[in-house]
C-alpha cells in the first residue's frame, strides 16, 4: 500500500518570529477541560503531484484519511522553572493511511502518538504566552513518542512541536479572524467558533514552501479546536534562476473536523 512521502516534509519549520496578531493562538491545546475528556478529529489527507511540465498535467492521489485524537489523561504536580506546579497529561494520536474495513490501516508509518506533561499555566488561546513563546510551542516536562511500529522514545526537547511532520498547521506569525461566531458544522453539535485565517512561506535558492491554513477556533470544543485545514505547496527552480521562475511541483491539502468526544480518556502510552 502506497504512503505519503514525508521527504520534502523535512524542510518545513514553525516561524518563530513574534509578531502582534488580532486573533488567538493557534495551537492545537488552546484550553484544558475537564481530566479524562477526549475529542477526536476525522477528515482526509490529499498530496497531488502538480507536474507543471507533463502534458497530462496535475497527478491527483486518491485522499488517505486521517483522525487526530487529543485526550487529557491524568495530573500531576511537578517542578517547572524553579516551582512546584499543578500539571496536565495530554497525548496526541495521529492515525493516517488507506480506510480498509471501516477503520484507518497506518501500515508501518501512518501512526504518531506524543504523551506529554504540561504546566497548566501554560495553555492558552493567546498568540503568545508571558514569556514572550509562540503559542504552537507548548512547554513540557516530560513525555515520549511513538512513531509507527517502534517502542517509545523519550521527548529530549523542552517544548510540543506537532508541525509539521504530525499536524499540518503551525505558528503563523499573520494569523488573522476572518469571521466571529460561525458554525462550523462539526460532528459535536452546533457550536460558535472565529475562524483564523494565516500562512506562512519558508524559502530557499532552489525551493520555497507554502503554508495556507484556516482554523476554527472554539470555547465550546474540548481544547478549544473545532476545525482545520491546511495547504502546503512546495515549489522548486534552479539554484541559478531567479525568484520568478518558481514552479510548484507537489500539494498537500488536510481537511478535518472534530467528531467525537468524550469523558472516559484513557491513555495508551507509559511516560513514567
Amino acid at each position: 500500500m502506497s504512503r505519503p512521502r514525508w521527504g520534502w516534509l523535512a524542510y518545513l519549520t514553525v516561524l518563530a518570529a513574534l509578531a502582534a496578531s488580532d486573533a488567538s493562538a493557534q495551537g492545537l491545546v488552546l484550553r484544558l477541560p475537564p481530566d479524562g475528556t477526549w475529542v477526536r478529529y476525522e477528515g482526509t489527507y490529499t498530496q497531488n503531484e502538480i507536474r507543471p511540465d507533463s502534458a497530462t498535467g496535475k497527478l491527483e492521489i486518491p485522499a488517505w484519511r486521517e483522525q487526530v485524537t487529543i485526550k487529557s489523561v491524568g495530573t500531576e504536580t511537578a517542578e517547572f522553572r524553579g516551582e512546584m506546579v499543578p500539571c496536565r497529561w495530554i497525548e496526541v494520536k495521529v492515525e493516517r493511511g488507506r480506510e480498509a474495513e471501516g477503520k484507518i490501516d497506518v501500515g508501518v508509518t501512518g501512526l504518531e502518538i506524543y504523551k506529554v506533561l504540561v504546566p497548566e499555566s501554560a495553555v492558552t488561546a493567546k498568540a503568545v504566552a508571558q514569556d514572550g513563546i509562540p503559542n504552537s510551542f507548548l512547554p513540557i516536562i516530560k513525555g515520549v513518542r511513538k512513531h509507527g511500529q517502534s517502542d517509545p522514545q523519550p521527548i529530549n526537547e523542552l517544548a510540543l512541536r506537532l508541525y509539521p511532520l504530525a499536524i499540518l498547521f503551525g505558528y503563523c506569525r499573520d494569523l488573522q479572524t476572518e469571521e466571529k461566531g460561525v458554525d462550523p458544522g462539526i460532528g459535536l453539535g452546533a457550536v460558535s467558533a472565529d475562524v483564523l485565517t494565516g500562512g506562512s512561506v519558508l524559502e530557499r535558492k532552489s525551493s520555497r514552501t507554502q503554508l495556507d491554513m484556516k482554523i476554527w477556533a472554539s470555547q465550546d470544543v474540548p481544547f478549544g479546536v473545532a476545525a482545520w485545514t491546511a495547504k502546503i505547496t512546495r515549489q522548486i527552480k534552479d539554484a541559478q534562476e531567479p525568484r520568478e521562475d518558481f514552479r510548484p511541483t507537489t500539494e498537500v491539502v488536510v481537511e478535518l473536523k472534530a467528531q467525537r468526544s468524550g469523558a472516559d480518556a484513557t491513555s495508551e502510552l507509559n511516560a513514567n
